[in-house]
């Protein structure tokens, strides 16, 4: 996979876990308890999303398909305190 921007929801839950979904990629949920860990497990679970979609033949979402990387590009995080 290449430069995406998904948007990424997380909902705390009790012990300091967050749930973690997407508006942007249908199936995606995962969790974690820090911002690298959540990281990681999103790229993880887009990673086997887009294996078994290709497996299924299933096109992807609009928001991975391939972006221009010569325009500017924004990041957006939500960070707990």
């Amino acid at each position: 996979m290449g430069l995406h921007t998904i948007r990424l929801y997380l909902e705390p839950n009790p012990g300091g876990v967050y749930t973690v979904t997407s508006p942007d990629v249908p199936g995606l949920v995962t969790e974690g308890r820090t911002p690298a860990e959540i990281l990681n497990n999103v790229q993880e679970a887009l990673d086997a999303l887009a294996a078994a979609w290709q497996t299924v033949g299933q096109a992807l979402p609009p928001a991975l398909r391939p972006v221009l990387v010569d325009r500017p590009q924004t990041v957006e995080a939500l960070v707990s305190a």
